[in-house]
């Protein structure tokens, strides 16, 4: 009997649906799973008929975090498997800057630690009124040091040491009001407002998206005048293309 996939990809339209499919394990990341996000969202920027992407999970679970067990068993790992796995959550924070298609996340149920990071390494994020957020690492006994800078990145140093030192969780309005999701809609909607924002992305010219994508992404890493230097080359090369 075969195992299923840890992971479903299905198009809609111009838009590919990725869904994380772990539900008995709350959608825990393991190595495959991160494996099969990176790849899945490489192709779907490889392939011109696909505009969008929206990441889902299951009703329970966006995702818990990380696979406990699996981390447990690196306990005794070498340096060289240490840091492999560093680079595998540095993989998912990066998950959303590897396209320059938009990446729409679609969250219900726990949306905690690395999959936390997951959800807000998507370019929007709309949850459902029930998710809940948190980053539980320090309740476990485990450090918070590969999801912080992600989450730092994103909201700032006080709200971002609060959520990981006091390691509590937070309901959709909170996190909305923090600036780590964009809506916060009724559960059984979350898929749905997601699909009808991609839709609108869809609708636009695809250069012009894309390039403004670009230089979003430069003007969260670059100091300002760098930016801004980036995003008048990037107005340039649309313009020649017209």
């Amino acid at each position: 009997m075969s195992e299923e996939p840890v992971l479903l990809s299905e198009d809609r339209d111009e838009t590919r649906i990725l869904t994380l499919n772990r539900p008995s394990k709350l959608n825990a990341m393991n190595d495959a799973l991160v494996h099969g996000l990176v790849d899945a969202v490489d192709e779907a920027h490889a392939d011109d008929q696909i505009a969008t992407i929206v990441l889902t999970g299951s009703e329970r679970a966006f995702s818990a975090g990380a696979d406990i067990k699996e981390a447990a068993t690196r306990r005794d790992a070498s340096p060289e498997e240490a840091r492999h796995h560093a680079d595998l959550s540095r993989a998912i924070y990066q998950l959303g800057n590897r396209t320059d298609k938009p990446v729409i996340a679609a969250v219900r149920g726990y949306v905690l630690g690395g999959g936390c990071n997951l959800a807000i390494t998507a370019d929007m994020v709309v949850a459902g009124e029930g998710a809940v957020f948190g980053y539980p690492e320090l309740k476990r006994g485990m450090g918070a040091t590969l999801v912080a800078p992600g989450l730092v990145h994103r909201i700032g140093p006080k709200a971002a040491f609060e959520l990981l030192m006091l390691a509590e969780d937070i309901s959709a309005d909170k996190a909305l009001s923090l600036g780590l999701i964009n809506r916060v809609v009724a559960d059984d909607r979350v898929l749905d407002e997601a699909l009808e924002m991609a839709k609108t992305l869809a609708g636009y010219d695809r250069r012009a998206m894309r390039a403004t994508k670009r230089v979003f992404i430069k003007s969260t890493e670059l100091p300002l005048t760098q930016a801004l230097d980036s995003a008048a080359e990037t107005m340039l090369q649309l313009r020649e293309m017209k």
